[in-house]
């Protein structure tokens, strides 16, 4: 389990984390959310041991990272967005090389159980350096899996992936679902949500959301609705912007002929599509589907951080 406390950190006169606290049990895979500047890499680089905090407590298994800075460590797999790889090292010579730095007892069989795990068998005697980006990041990926890290820390672990090197870290990451805990930050925010139990967002150095991204969704816009009827859009328009429970009404096109869809925005989160559909009927419309817009991770972070990038 991780467990921080009141971690504060600052680089001079601008606080850029401010006493944030969170726990992540074993296990859970977990998104590290925020627009840039809102401390997502500070709290990375303390996490795993490279940055001291100004104040606060980190605890890696019970294990206190100021007190017994190595022991923490020694459970911790780290992927920068940049792998840290020696370029003119081949693949196997690397990861022989990392495994000594973490002080593996079984080397060789430790670096060969992640070269197989990363399907690096083929590649394993090349030169680094001539191996192409996606391939780059597997051995990457595979430094961090060195020991079984109780704790694996991913910074935007897919990025400039192709389509089928994406698909297979995801895969990759999916397999880890239980076994350790691992934490995600990307600018992806859909893969995050598809990825992750939950999420930690950060806004101003502040911890602005810990929670499932399930319940984090749902902090989102609750009033959305999609409509598709029957009838003279001008007519469906004029009854729906009558009707006092809604605060918008915005026609979005045809959907065939006769037929189109609306935007239906409500005054408040109370679910209405059973009113309206009633509503619409007595006006004698046909209505072909009324559904609830799912609010998306994205659509959350966007509201909280006012159209911030990640």
């Amino acid at each position: 389990m991780i467990d921080v406390k009141n971690l504060t950190m600052s680089y001079g006169k601008r606080e850029v984390l401010k006493d944030i606290s969170f726990k992540i049990e074993n296990g859970k895979t977990v998104g590290l959310l925020g627009a840039n500047g809102a401390g997502k890499s500070t709290t990375m680089n303390i996490l795993t041991g490279y940055l001291k905090p100004q104040s606060g407590e980190i605890y890696i298994n019970d294990v206190d990272m100021r007190k017994a800075p190595q022991m923490a460590k020694q459970q911790i797999g780290y992927l920068p967005e940049i792998p840290p790889l020696y370029k003119d090292m081949k693949v196997y010579e690397y990861l022989l090389f990392v495994a000594e730095l973490k002080k593996i007892d079984d080397k060789q069989e430790a670096v060969q159980s992640v070269i197989e795990r990363m399907n690096l068998e083929e590649r394993q005697y090349d030169f680094i350096k001539k191996l192409s980006k996606g391939l780059q990041q597997r051995v990457g990926f595979a430094q961090a899996l060195l020991g079984n890290p109780e704790v694996l820390i991913l910074d935007e672990p897919l990025v400039g992936l192709d389509p089928a090197e994406a698909k297979k870290t995801r895969e990759l990451i999916r397999s880890l679902r239980g076994k350790c805990i691992v934490i995600i930050s990307s600018h992806v925010l859909k893969e995050i949500e598809e990825l992750c139990d939950s999420i930690l967002m950060l806004k101003d150095g502040k911890l602005i959301l810990n929670g499932s991204t399930t319940d984090a969704k749902r902090r989102g816009n609750k009033d959305s609705y999609r409509l598709i009827v029957k009838g003279e859009p001008g007519k469906v328009e004029e009854a729906l912007n009558k009707y006092e429970s809604l605060k918008e009404v915005r026609m979005l096109g045809a959907k065939e002929t006769g037929v189109y869809e609306f935007l239906l925005k409500a005054r408040n989160t109370r679910d209405i599509r059973d009113n309206i559909l009633g509503y619409l009927v007595s006006k004698k419309f046909t209505v072909y589907g009324i559904e609830k817009i799912e609010t998306s991770l994205e659509d959350v972070f966007i509201e909280i951080n006012n159209g911030e990038e990640v």
